[in-house]
């Protein structure tokens, strides 16, 4: 976009229009244009005034959002000119490295737009399969573990590729031999991601299986209604005698087994200790809070959130 322009020319280059205020003005051009397209297409549709006037003050408030971020960035690639020039590099080698900087921030604008479609996949897809709010809540928890894993990962590798290029260049090696450095930490930084996000999509396929169960057995007049009074509720272990250290502390009944008669509780972890699922009867289990999220047993429920909203 225009807008892009003040961020592409770096901080500190002196005379003319100042960056910022560079892209203020082109970002008001960019407004002006989008919210005469927005009204034109509308107005063609005959949509009524108050459709078009609330539509118009979303893109208002998408592009303010896009402004703030615009003016963050444009303010880290003048802080990157100022410490570049502070170190002693020419006004050259300063801008080299804005640019280095520009691409970074592009490519984590990439990773972010493409976060934002997954999360509107996965609570497109949670509701059109009929799933509990719950369970959507669960879907797109996981779904920002992932992508925060995904973002951390992607920092790693950018850091792991600069320290190896600084590394090559500092023992007089040739761009030909840096850029064949940086691309074996690029491929074993890939290579560790891959085998994480595996790892972590297996999980949350394990995870979706379970929440399935947990919901036809729900459904499952066969059962009876203390099962089913228990089944996914969270609940406060007691009485165990052979692991008096689990009394008192708290978890799901995630699934019911049939083959042991017994409830799939995960544990949660406690300090020092980790979260652990075992398999218990509801005889050692107190509901604090039942599956649909309303009061119940020996402690107060809390209010079931609403997944997040999502543009």
């Amino acid at each position: 976009s225009n807008a892009n322009a003040a961020l592409d020319g770096g901080g500190g280059s002196g005379g003319g229009e100042s960056p910022m205020s560079l892209l203020a003005r082109e970002g008001e051009k960019e407004l002006q244009a989008a919210l005469q397209k927005v009204q034109a297409d509308m107005e063609s549709q005959g949509c009524s005034r108050e459709e078009i006037g609330s539509q118009l003050a979303s893109v208002r408030e998408s592009h303010a959002a896009y402004m703030r971020q615009q003016r963050q960035m444009l303010q880290e690639r003048e802080e990157v000119y100022k410490e570049a020039i502070a170190e002693g590099l020419t006004p050259e080698a300063a801008k080299a490295r804005v640019q280095a900087c520009a691409q970074w921030q592009q490519q984590m604008q990439r990773l972010q737009a493409k976060h934002q479609a997954a999360m509107q996949k996965t609570h497109h897809e949670a509701e059109a399969a009929g799933v509990s709010p719950a369970e959507i809540k669960r879907r797109l928890e996981a779904q920002r573990r992932l992508q925060q894993a995904e973002a951390e990962a992607w920092q790693q590798k950018m850091r792991a590729r600069q320290q190896a290029a600084s590394e090559a260049a500092e023992k007089g090696q040739s761009a030909a031999e840096v850029e064949k450095a940086v691309k074996a930490v690029t491929r074993a930084q890939d290579a560790a991601w891959a085998e994480r996000e595996a790892a972590l999509l297996a999980a949350e396929g394990v995870a979706r299986r379970e929440a399935a169960e947990a919901a036809r057995q729900l459904a499952d007049a066969s059962l009876s209604p203390e099962i089913r009074r228990i089944l996914l509720a969270r609940v406060r272990i007691g009485g165990l005698s052979a692991r008096p250290d689990l009394n008192g502390r708290e978890g799901v009944a995630k699934m019911w087994v049939v083959e042991k008669s017994r409830f799939a509780v995960l544990v949660d972890g406690q300090g020092a200790k980790a979260a652990e699922q075992l398999l218990l009867k509801a005889a050692n289990l107190t509901v604090l809070q039942p599956a649909g999220g309303g009061g119940g047993g020996s402690g107060a429920a809390a209010e079931e959130e609403e997944p997040p909203p999502l543009e």
